[in-house]
């Protein structure tokens, strides 16, 4: 008896097994299929949230499909310039395994849009809930995929994002994507390239990172000064471009905010600037952009950058937006080597009025001139960009290989120095934008900062200048 069961037993344990075997093959060729056509494989690996998805190091798979006639439409009717109206079309997007069949899609961007002239790699934004109200991707309501084509390196937005994290300032969560296009008639899965995701600064974000998402959020544009425009908040809508509903105390806060800097007495100034600003955070803020010579900001342009009062009676945050132009590289802010030496004590351009009267102040110089010369020897030291550079490039090198709208080349010498005379600096393609490289943008900030603070060299003021064409000072329309 006990040997019939032994048996019995056995043929148990050689069923199970051979069960096994099977299942596994079985689930070998779902991940196959799964792998080949965006099912199970992709699922499995899906994010359950977005602090899973957003990893900075992470390549996710976004897949765009868009018909004819909404494909044509995204094309907007003022044209390919700068200050173009962009709407959303209905569109299917599958993003990090995740589908969703009735998205909203637009185009975005001002120079990443009129330089992707020709091509189908444009900058995008995704709204999931435009036509369908309460659709939300991990939490989020809106994503930005930024298509870098005025960025050789692939990675300047993701690397300063990285820098804001480091030093503690809230600012939007970046990952990488690599996007395909469907048009029926016209592109099956047309592989557009390697882009960064940017997080959106709008009420999940505000949610998460100041507990509220009820306060007042401005995106200025072209307000270098923070002017004050009376008593009547109708007037401050065409400069600060309030995102959200501006409440009758929230607007009186604004006001006030802006009156003292207008008009108020210096003693008056020093005295109340610290009630309505927190000026050991708005130090590092102003650091971090001295540091990365970000000039298309409040530094010079009087935009790129949000306001976000949480409450009547709190102060003001400012947040970064639109860092692809960090490192020196903004066409309109001057030479790259006028820009790789940006003055550190003054990195601003006459009229910005907030750190004209700001910089006079110790309580304001003093934790300003502490965060630069902290971030040289910490966040932004020789190694450690070394290393954040390094973690970036393997991230992404794989994709901008396959991109054909990118060169190679030109992302390789922004990491490492040619080895032979053919290789050097060389600009290979169409489509490169020629931007002063990483590798020599760290080497000679460093040595610029170094000899500011030492007294050895004043560094470049900045002043407003026009673009080519004329286009300087044309407002931009927000939320690009």
């Amino acid at each position: 008896m006990k040997k019939v069961e032994s048996i019995a037993g056995g043929d148990k344990l050689r069923l199970r097994f051979t069960m096994n075997i099977h299942f596994n093959l079985l689930a070998g060729l779902i991940c196959l299929w799964g792998c080949a056509f965006g099912g199970v494989a992709a699922e499995a690996v899906s994010p359950k949230t977005a602090d899973a998805f957003f990893q900075d190091t992470k390549v996710w798979d976004v897949a765009l499909t868009v018909s004819p006639e909404n494909y044509a439409a995204l094309e907007p009717e003022g044209g390919r310039g700068f200050d173009v109206d962009f709407r959303y079309l209905r569109a299917g997007v599958r993003i990090a395994g995740q589908a969703f069949k009735d998205a909203g899609l637009r185009y975005k961007g001002n120079s990443s849009f009129s330089s992707a002239r020709g091509i189908p790699k444009k900058s995008f934004k995704i709204d999931f809930n435009k036509f369908t109200k309460g659709q939300k991707f991990l939490g989020l309501t809106k994503l930005n995929l930024n298509n870098n084509v005025l960025d050789p390196s692939q990675i300047r937005e993701a690397l300063a994002y990285r820098l804001w994290r480091k030093l503690e300032l809230p600012g939007s969560r970046t990952a990488f994507a690599r996007v395909t296009l469907t048009v029926p008639g016209r592109f099956d899965k047309k592989l557009l390239g390697l882009y960064v995701v940017v997080e959106q600064v709008n009420g999940p974000f505000l949610k998460e990172r100041f507990g509220t998402d009820k306060g007042l959020l401005l995106k200025p544009e072209r307000s270098l000064s923070l002017p004050y425009l009376g008593e009547a908040f109708a007037e401050y809508e065409r400069v600060y471009v309030p995102k959200s509903d501006a409440k009758p105390r929230l607007a009186k806060r604004l006001m006030a905010f802006t009156r003292l800097v207008s008009q108020a007495e210096d003693a008056e100034f020093a005295k109340r600037i610290g009630d309505f600003v927190d000026l050991g955070q708005f130090a590092k803020f102003t650091a971090a952009h001295t540091v990365l010579s970000h000039l298309d900001s409040f530094l010079l342009r009087g935009h790129n950058y949000y306001l976000y009062l949480p409450k009547a009676g709190g102060k003001f945050a400012f947040l970064p937006w639109d860092v692809n132009s960090t490192f020196a590289s903004h066409r309109s802010a001057g030479s790259p080597e006028q820009q790789f030496d940006l003055s550190v004590k003054q990195p601003f351009a006459k009229g910005q009025r907030l750190l004209e009267r700001l910089m006079k102040l110790e309580s304001f110089r003093e934790p300003y001139e502490a965060a630069t010369k902290e971030m040289l020897g910490t966040h932004f030291s020789r190694t450690t960009v070394a290393r954040d550079m390094a973690e970036l490039r393997k991230a992404v090198e794989p994709t901008v290989r396959e991109d054909e709208f990118s060169d190679y080349r030109e992302f390789v010498n922004n990491f490492e120095t040619p080895k032979t005379a053919a290789e050097t600096d060389k600009r290979g393609g169409s489509r490169v934008i020629r931007k002063p490289l990483l590798r020599e943008f760290v080497a000679k900030r460093h040595e610029s900062i170094t000899a500011q603070w030492a007294g050895e060299r004043e560094g470049y003021v900045p002043s407003m200048r026009r673009r080519s064409g004329g286009r300087g000072e044309r407002p931009r329309r927000s939320e690009r």
